[in-house]
């Protein structure tokens, strides 16, 4: 098994790498950007949803999404 920061775990699946056999460094996974958890994510590894955190700056207006009527009762 090789043990990997979250930062270098993102930077091999960026580069299309597998992260079979890998570990996160449990201090690396306290707080994750929802970013990184989502490339981790499409590499197989899932970050626990308390663990992942974003930041409300870094949210961009986008008027199709924002802008979106739900008329169903889901």
């Amino acid at each position: 098994m090789n043990v990997l920061t979250v930062k270098e775990a993102v930077e091999r699946v960026n580069k299309g790498e597998s992260l079979k056999d890998v570990v996160l460094d449990e201090s690396t996974t306290r707080q994750v950007n929802v970013r990184d958890a989502m490339v981790l994510s499409m590499g197989g590894i899932v970050i626990p949803e308390q663990n992942i955190y974003y930041n409300d700056e870094d949210i961009v207006y986008d008027e199709d999404i924002d802008e979106l009527v739900i008329t169903s009762g889901v």
